[in-house]
């Protein structure tokens, strides 16, 4: 095949600083190479181990992927369709792929279902993928609200009640399935929200230390620390920790007295799940807000806190020495983020706590293992919030070491130094900045995006007046977005951005993208792991792939672009959406086939037909698997017309039951010449899954079902302009307390 240094030169393949003919010609370079590189490869090279598994549906994928069934096929129909809202449906997937987690209405017909709907985890098996309800035989609570699971999805912590008795919530962890462990019981319902847990470390196990918050002041045996938890104001909620079988009242100073009589919360109070790494992996350290509320009379100004093996607590926010806190007191601070061990902890405050400091927010990190006087140190400057009261847009990666935020810091631009307010990105280890775009239309997103773990790379949304990027000749909008939202990724190492939901082509794709989780906290209103993070990966840890939903045609296969009208409206969950991924240049796209194209390819993920929206629900870390919803059978004897969870998983794939009907009139029949062995379209610039014959011949648009009215939020959310149930501002957010 050919190789890579017979691409064109570098600043082709880069795509950046072309005239427009310039970079035509760049393209149709690419795409003759792509085309002679397929058409010389051996026979055998896109050869894939689980070919006699890749039939129907499944020829047509990229990566050697094969779609599995993860949901049952049996299902009561008056439970109504599985429909991917916030406020009916949420997934979470597991790290490594082998797990996902889902919270339904829709009732299952397996073994330990609540008759409110489906809470439980799928695990897969040689055989296909299995069930196990949350709920453990013979509970009979009324209600049951999954809060916690932990990162392998093998832990989870919820909380349980009835209607016929007042105080007659608990609050349980414990394995998938049960035995479960009470951690408290007897309180008043709607009192008691569990907020984190650890997520084990060399030694320490999962779940060995549970965080939660309660008005309940009643809930530790009679002692001085009951005394002292019953100084709390009734409305406010005390920070508890379960562990070793016991309770310890957490917001208290190092001598054991209540920091304020105005509550705490785990990590940050604005957002539920806006406690990345709040509790440290082996739990020894938590990190915590008091009070809950700012500005309220007789309520001490906020502090953000570190409990220290449950016995000294640390102000990280305490301004350094010679700095002086302002008549009017302390602003708002808020939690952002920690390394995993607990020894970094970034936050941004409204005043000022280092010396040449302004009237914030700022980002600071606050460093337990350096040296007294040193341990606080200004990370960014005019930190924006996206919305009145709400977190700010600051985004820790996995490991701690990197944060992306959105601020003003001195860009050197044509030989001079320029403040330039856009995303940025802080390195601990070089403890240093750099510039990786500004939205054009001068917004600062909603909702925070995705970064890969060790924070290399990071996946972000723009709006219709696409982003600026620093280019040759300084601030450049990049071309390929603007007109329409689209999805970007940004490298580290290259300094570089680029538009992955774009397609192949040079102008300007049409249509919305939509991630899956946009932030820390976009599962977290249901569902949300030990550390607060989100369980849907955007983006493998490599940065080579990159998922996402959108409304556009991205390549041939892809039949139910949504029309002009309908990309107008504001409700994206009734549009015609698909499932994509997006490969980069030089990234292995199969058994022994590289992606060439310079904007990197495009692949359809999903069937591409008019059965509704097909919502893209998360990813491993690996980008091995890849959940996604869709109401067409993209299975054998998978439920036709109702919306089902599928894996499209490299490698994967189960034989077909006896009895099953293969599908005769879906692409990828017969089982034509895999897509590594198809040239591109003479009309896509990208590498684009390929129509089977069959397929092409027979792909007919079905009239799109009628869109259904979109559920109100539940309490404490409001509706975004995307369509996205979000925890509404601070005081709103927890005025049920």
């Amino acid at each position: 095949m050919l190789s890579r240094r017979t691409l064109p030169s570098a600043k082709c393949a880069s795509g950046s600083g072309l005239t427009l003919p310039a970079a035509l010609i760049c393209t149709m370079t690419v795409t003759l190479s792509l085309s002679l590189s397929l058409l010389s490869m051996p026979a055998d090279a896109a050869t894939c181990s689980n070919e006699p598994l890749r039939t129907g549906r499944s020829a047509a994928l990229p990566d050697c992927r094969a779609y599995e069934l993860v949901t049952p096929e049996h299902v009561d129909s008056a439970g109504g369709n599985l429909e991917f809202q916030e406020s009916l449906a949420t997934a979470l997937a597991s790290a490594d792929g082998e797990h996902v987690a889902l919270h339904t209405l829709t009732v299952f017909f397996e073994p330990g279902s609540h008759h409110t709907g489906t809470d439980a985890v799928f695990s897969r098996t040689a055989q296909g993928w299995a069930m196990h309800s949350l709920t453990a035989p013979g509970m009979q609570g009324e209600t049951f609200t999954p809060e916690l699971l932990s990162k392998n999805l093998s832990l989870t912590g919820f909380l349980t009640g009835s209607g016929l008795d007042s105080r007659a919530q608990m609050l349980d962890v414990g394995p998938v399935g049960g035995a479960y462990t009470e951690v408290a019981g007897g309180m008043p319902s709607g009192e008691t929200e569990a907020t984190g847990a650890n997520a084990g470390a060399p030694g320490v196990a999962a779940f060995s230390d549970v965080l939660f918050e309660s008005k309940d002041h009643e809930l530790l045996p009679p002692g001085p620390e009951r005394l002292v938890a019953e100084e709390t104001l009734p409305e406010r909620p005390n920070l508890y920790l379960w562990a070793e079988g016991r309770l310890r009242l957490v917001n208290v100073d190092s001598q054991g007295k209540l920091l304020s009589p105005c509550g705490a919360t785990l990590g940050a109070s604005t957002f539920a799940g806006n406690a990345v790494n709040a509790v440290s992996a082996d739990g020894s350290r938590v990190v915590f807000t008091s009070p809950v509320r700012q500005g309220e009379p007789g309520c001490p100004e906020p502090g953000l806190y570190v409990r220290v093996d449950g016995r000294e607590t640390v102000d990280v926010s305490e301004p350094q020495e010679g700095v002086v806190i302002p008549r009017s007191g302390r602003g708002l601070v808020r939690f952002a983020g920690a390394s995993p061990d607990g020894t970094r902890v970034f936050f941004t405050s409204e005043t000022a706590l280092t010396p040449g400091a302004g009237v914030g927010p700022y980002l600071y990190l606050y460093t337990t293992a350096a040296a007294r006087g040193h341990r606080l140190r200004l990370v960014g400057t005019r930190v924006e919030t996206p919305l009145e009261n709400t977190n700010p847009f600051v985004l820790v990666s996995g490991d701690g070491h990197v944060v992306y935020y959105h601020g003003t810091e001195s860009l050197e631009l044509q030989g001079h130094a320029q403040p330039v307010t856009g995303i940025w990105r802080y390195d601990t280890a070089g403890e240093s900045s750099a510039y990786v775009a500004t939205p054009t239309d001068g917004n600062v997103p909603e909702e925070p995006l995705y970064a890969s773990f060790d924070g290399r790379f990071l996946a972000f949304e723009a709006g219709h007046e696409g982003v600026q990027v620093l280019g040759p000749h300084g601030l450049e909008v990049e071309p390929r977005g603007v007109g329409n939202q689209q999805l970007y990724r940004y490298a580290a190492a290259a300094g570089a951005v680029t538009c992955v939901s774009c397609g192949g082509d040079l102008a300007p794709a049409r249509g919305l993208v939509e991630l899956a989780t946009a932030s820390p906290h976009g599962v977290a209103s249901v569902l949300s792991t030990s550390g607060g993070l989100a369980g849907a990966a955007d983006m493998s840890n490599d940065g080579g792939r990159v998922f996402f939903q959108t409304s556009a045609q991205l390549v041939p296969q892809d039949t139910n672009e949504a029309t002009e009208a309908e990309l107008r409206v504001s409700d994206f969950a009734t549009r015609a959406t698909d499932v994509y991924e997006w490969v980069a240049p030089g990234a292995e796209d199969g058994a022994g086939v590289f992606c060439h194209v310079a904007n990197g390819c495009t692949f359809l993920l999903s069937a591409g037909e008019s059965v509704g929206p097909e919502q893209f629900l998360g990813a491993s870390e690996d980008g091995r698997d890849v959940f996604l919803s869709s109401a067409a059978p993209l299975v054998a004897g998978a439920p036709s017309g109702f919306t089902s969870v599928y894996d499209a998983r490299t490698g994967g794939g189960f034989a077909q039951k006896a009895g099953a009907v293969e599908c005769t009139s879906c692409q990828g029949v017969g089982n034509p010449v895999p897509l590594f062995g198809t040239p591109s379209s003479a009309s896509f610039s990208g590498a684009g899954n390929s129509p089977p014959p069959a397929a092409a011949a027979a792909a007919k648009p079905k009239p799109r079902p009628k869109p259904k009215p979109k559920p109100r939020c539940r309490r404490g959310y409001r509706r975004s302009r995307r369509g996205r149930c979000v925890r509404v501002a601070h005081k709103s957010a927890r005025s049920h307390r």
